[in-house]
C-alpha cells in the first residue's frame, strides 16, 4: 500500500503529463521552433508511453506512439537545420 503512494508521488499523473505535452506542443506550433523545445515533447511523450496508466487505454498509446515518432522526426530535422545554419555563418 505503501509502495502504490510513494510511485503515485514520484510518477505524475497521466493528465497532467498529458496536459504538459499539449502546452509544449502550442508554444511550438505559435513559433518557438527550436530542437530543445522539440526534444522537451520527445521527452514527455516518452514519459506519457512509460505511464503505467496508459496499458488501460490503447487507442491512446498508438496515439501517442505516432506522435512521439512524428517529433522525433522534427526534432532531428532541426537538428539538421540548426548545423547546416552553423556551418554557413563559419563562411561568412
Amino acid at each position: 500500500m505503501l509502495d502504490k503512494r510513494i510511485n503515485a508521488q514520484i510518477r505524475p499523473e497521466l493528465p497532467h503529463l498529458h496536459a504538459a505535452t499539449c502546452l509544449l506542443m502550442t508554444q511550438f506550433i505559435n513559433g518557438r521552433h527550436c530542437p530543445k523545445l522539440a526534444h522537451l515533447i520527445v521527452q514527455q511523450l516518452s514519459s506519457l508511453l512509460a505511464h503505467p496508466e496508459l496499458e488501460q487505454f490503447p487507442d491512446s498509446r498508438n496515439m501517442y506512439q505516432q506522435l512521439l515518432e512524428h517529433w522525433q522526426k522534427v526534432t532531428a530535422l532541426l537538428l539538421e537545420q540548426q548545423a547546416v545554419g552553423q556551418r554557413q555563418s563559419q563562411y561568412h
